[in-house]
């Protein structure tokens, strides 16, 4: 199992009411559809055939069909709405143009399908062409609506990834979507066998950050398994979560870039961006390490030594963040008059000459932060977004019998109008308790 696919099922606790209330403009499931879904019934049922040609899937090669059939075996008309997520066996999130999807109407009314991507997912959504993204159809009563639903792999689909992996799942209605006749795995051609992304975090010394005195550690990023990244991979350090009675802490974040150590810009309260790492990144690339230091500003208002979160972030072009590891650093006031050094033997102190503000962009040398050399261990690595923290890029959850994913937040953004929030992005602007 993959990552991201252990990160999804971890993610899976919220409510699925957002997108009921984008479709149904309800706060509420209907109780008639609640009802049946407690007693084991359902007044819909969904089901996704076998794909034809039956065969592995190539990089920009044929693609496949499949029909999708809703039943309507009720007395009376029934709303629906579902989506087909997928996933990719490997590191790296499929990006917008990675995956060919199609679904038209064979006999259901006219329709209009499209592709979104959210925390490295694939998300194909289809709904009614005279309505918008997330409308829900109306299928009569004892009526059987069909679609052909069309999959492929561009030309773009990620070297390092393997095969794929959609399903059809509920989004709105009394549906029977049972995942053992709604999934469909895709072999793709060449088979590999994926590797991994690790990002580890390793603590240089056990200085406690404080105004004036840093604490070091280094950040390590390795690949390893057959294929390259198709993209940038950008890595951002957030350090939100923290939550300890300092309503302004004044975190101080430096990097020592091209030999040099310079202070990073904010990109967001409490968050940083590192200089990207090249399109093409793999297991050839070896380690890339950056070395980092935490201190505070002589603003920060922390009154005692508390334990500070820091977040290392990968995310690649609209994919929003799909890989995260966490330490933990000691940060506090700045010592009393008379007390020891604040600053230990090995420990630099800031000064001006170092800590010229440096945005790091994609100009920033990735290759001057970057060794080869063994993993840098001390933190812990997972899928997704870490702690059950929530993001202005969503996340994952499910929904129903079919344990579908989607992105509720990108679902209210869509069926408000905000469409181009669906297709990702890659900044994560607040992080929740």
């Amino acid at each position: 199992m993959s990552a991201r696919s252990v990160a999804a099922r971890r993610m899976r606790t919220v409510a699925a009411t957002a997108v009921v209330t984008a479709v149904a403009g309800a706060a509420f499931v209907p109780a008639t559809a609640v009802a049946a879904d407690k007693a084991g019934g359902h007044a819909l049922k969904m089901s996704l055939g076998a794909p034809t040609p039956d065969g592995p899937l190539k990089r920009g090669g044929a693609t496949e069909s499949m029909i999708l059939t809703v039943t309507n075996s009720s007395d009376k008309a029934q709303d629906f709405s579902a989506w087909l997520p997928g996933e990719p066996d490997g590191p790296s999130p499929v990006l917008k143009d990675s995956i060919v999807f199609d679904v038209t109407a064979i006999d259901a009314p006219a329709t209009k399908s499209a592709i979104g991507h959210q925390d490295g997912f694939f998300q194909g959504e289809f709904y009614p062409a005279s309505g918008k993204a997330f409308s829900a159809f109306s299928i009569p009563a004892k009526t059987e609506f069909t679609w052909k639903v069309t999959v492929g792999l561009g030309a773009s689909y990620p070297t390092n990834d393997g095969d794929f992996t959609l399903t059809a799942g509920r989004l709105v209605g009394d549906i029977d979507d049972d995942p053992a006749r709604n999934t469909v795995h895709f072999k793709a051609d060449p088979q590999i066998k994926p590797g991994k992304l690790d990002l580890t975090w390793a603590k240089n010394t056990d200085v406690v950050a404080r105004p004036g005195q840093r604490a070091s550690l280094t950040l390590s990023t390795k690949a390893d398994g057959p294929g390259e990244f198709p993209a940038e991979l950008h890595r951002t350090v957030s350090a939100q979560d923290f939550r300890d009675g300092a309503g302004h802490p004044d975190f101080v974040l430096e990097a020592k870039i091209g030999g040099e150590i310079v202070k990073l810009k904010e990109t967001n309260d409490s968050m940083w961006e590192l200089p990207t790492l090249p399109k093409g990144f793999g297991a050839a690339s070896g380690t890339a390490s950056i070395d980092l230091y935490l201190s505070l500003g002589e603003h920060s208002d922390i009154k005692k030594d508390t334990a500070v979160p820091l977040e290392a972030l990968i995310s690649m072009d609209d994919s929003g963040y799909f890989k995260s590891s966490t330490t933990k650093v000691t940060a506090g006031p700045a010592e009393a008059s008379g007390s020891p050094s604040a600053t230990p033997s090995g420990s630099a102190s800031p000064s001006p000459s170092t800590s010229a503000p440096a945005t790091p962009s994609a100009s920033a040398s990735s290759s001057a932060a970057t060794t080869t050399g063994g993993t840098a261990t001390g933190g812990t690595a997972t899928g997704g977004t870490t702690g059950g923290t929530t993001s202005a890029t969503g996340s994952l959850a499910n929904t129903g019998s079919g344990g579908v994913l989607y992105g509720a937040l990108a679902a209210v953004l869509l069926a408000v109008g905000g469409a181009a929030a669906w297709f990702g992005t890659r900044r994560r602007r607040t992080v929740g308790i």
